[in-house]
Formats: C-alpha cells, sequence, structure tokens
C-alpha cells in the first residue's frame, strides 16, 4: 500500500508540533483537517466508480458467458462464474485497497478533530511551565 507509506509520511509532518511552531500548527489545524477530508471523499469517489465499473462488467461478462455457453446455463451461474473473471478479481482488488486507505483516512479525519483540543492543551501546560 504505497498510498497509506505516502499519507503516513505526510500526516507526521502534520502533526509534528514542538514549542517554535505550536502558533503555526494552531493556525493551520483546520486547513489541515480540510486537505485530509478532502482526500477521504475523493477515496470515497473512487470506491463508488470501481463499485459502478464492476457492476457493469460483471454484467457483460455474465451475458457473454451465457451466450458462450454450449449447454443452457442460468443467470445466477453464469454471474458467479463472472465473478471469476480476472478483470473483475482486478477490480475488487482495487475495491479491497480503497476500503483499506478509506479506514485510514476516517480515523485521521478523527485525529485531526482532536487536535485542535491537543493544542489546546499543550498551550496550558506551557503556560504552567512558565509559572
Amino acid at each position: 500500500m504505497d498510498i497509506i507509506d505516502q499519507y503516513i509520511k505526510e500526516i507526521e509532518n502534520d502533526l509534528n508540533i514542538d514549542d517554535f511552531n505550536i502558533k503555526e500548527s494552531a493556525m493551520k489545524t483546520p486547513t489541515k483537517k480540510h486537505f485530509w477530508v478532502s482526500r477521504l471523499i475523493q477515496h470515497k469517489k473512487n470506491i463508488i466508480k470501481l463499485r459502478e465499473q464492476k457492476q457493469q462488467l460483471k454484467i457483460f461478462v455474465t451475458k457473454q458467458i451465457i451466450e458462450q455457453s454450449p449447454v443452457k446455463i442460468t443467470s445466477p451461474i453464469a454471474e458467479k462464474t463472472a465473478l471469476q473473471h480476472e478483470e473483475i478479481r482486478e477490480l475488487d482488488k482495487k475495491i479491497a485497497e480503497e476500503e483499506l486507505v478509506i479506514e485510514f483516512l476516517e480515523k485521521t479525519e478523527k485525529t485531526f478533530s482532536g487536535l485542535s483540543f491537543d493544542i489546546k492543551n499543550i498551550v496550558e501546560i506551557m503556560k504552567l511551565e512558565q509559572l
């Protein structure tokens, strides 16, 4: 999963907060959250497209199987056979990968939602340390 590895590196950079960049991080938090939510939505759009492609391909392959079969076969059997088609299995793999990325991004969105509170707590600790 190259995409998840890439996202992990980007998120690590976004969440790198220290004494020197805390104000900048606090100011950029809403933008970062929006950025990651937009990536989540993009992957959700991708999975919708992939599922539609799979459905259309399944219909096409099912028709081919029924037409090319030397004996009469029922639609459910042809559909079950179509699911073993190489292109459909490849689409299933892509869908599974997108689902994993979506799950990862949903958890990332929750992390960024709590980031404002984390920064607030860091600032409070810094205030207490100065007393």
